[in-house]
């Protein structure tokens, strides 16, 4: 089983640490607020109050013994290159790196840290994929990483029902309703169409290329759900 320690429980490092923990990691959760280990201490591993810049507390715990160290810290740059620094000088190789801005990751470069992690660019550039796509309708964000959004059914969809395409184990996506297009004839003969939304859809029910899907899950998933049908040309 690998070990994995991360530093700093901002809400990513929080998230992160968990969800190794979850994965079947041993994970050892650091931070010098006394409330987040408390609150992660029965979801990993281990839980240590610590300073991570304090170089004889680091070798204390056997920082030294773990397969990667995931630096999550949030707005504290200084004790992030610090950290860093400190890491580096006990000779470990396989760091993770948060960065919170361009500076912060063209200092961490050129320390030669190969795993920088900048969790704004990545979500701001997965978002505007998200809205920037023309089958997106209404787009609500749940969470810094979490959205609802409107979907037209992708063109490989059509046809196959809710349980044909398994949406949770495959794209680890929640479908809260599905909206379909009804013909409705106006006093003039004309016909119009009303979109119904459907919030418990059957399972059987065959998607057809008007459907909108109402989806919720992370903003990487959904990206990848708008990426499918451009994937299968």
């Amino acid at each position: 089983m690998k070990s994995i320690a991360v530093i700093g429980l901002s809400p990513f490092g929080y998230q992160i640490a968990v969800s190794l923990a979850h994965k079947g990691f041993d994970v050892i959760a650091l931070d010098e607020n006394v409330e987040m280990v408390a609150e992660i201490k029965d979801l990993v591993s281990q839980a240590i109050v610590i300073d991570s810049t304090d170089e004889k507390a680091m070798w204390s715990i056997n920082i030294d013994n773990v397969d990667k160290v995931i630096l999550a810290m949030g707005s504290n740059v200084q004790a992030s290159l610090l950290t860093t620094a400190l890491l580096q000088s006990m000779q470990i190789e396989d760091i993770y790196v948060r960065a919170i801005n361009s500076l912060q990751e063209n200092i961490l470069r050129s320390m030669g840290i190969k795993h920088i992690i900048n969790i704004e660019k990545e979500m701001g550039i997965q978002i505007a994929n998200i809205l920037s796509s023309e089958r997106v309708g209404k787009y609500v964000e749940i969470s810094e990483r979490h959205s609802l959004v409107e979907v037209v059914v992708p063109k490989s969809f059509v046809g196959k029902s809710l349980i044909q395409l398994d949406f949770r184990a495959k794209y680890a996506i929640n479908i809260v309703g599905i909206k379909t297009r009804i013909p409705e004839v106006k006093d003039n003969g004309e016909v119009a169409y009303s979109l119904h939304m459907t919030d418990v859809p059957d399972p059987h029910y065959p998607l057809q290329k008007d459907d909108i899907l109402v989806m919720a899950g992370t903003d990487d998933n959904l990206s990848k759900i708008l990426r499918i049908d451009k994937d299968n040309d």
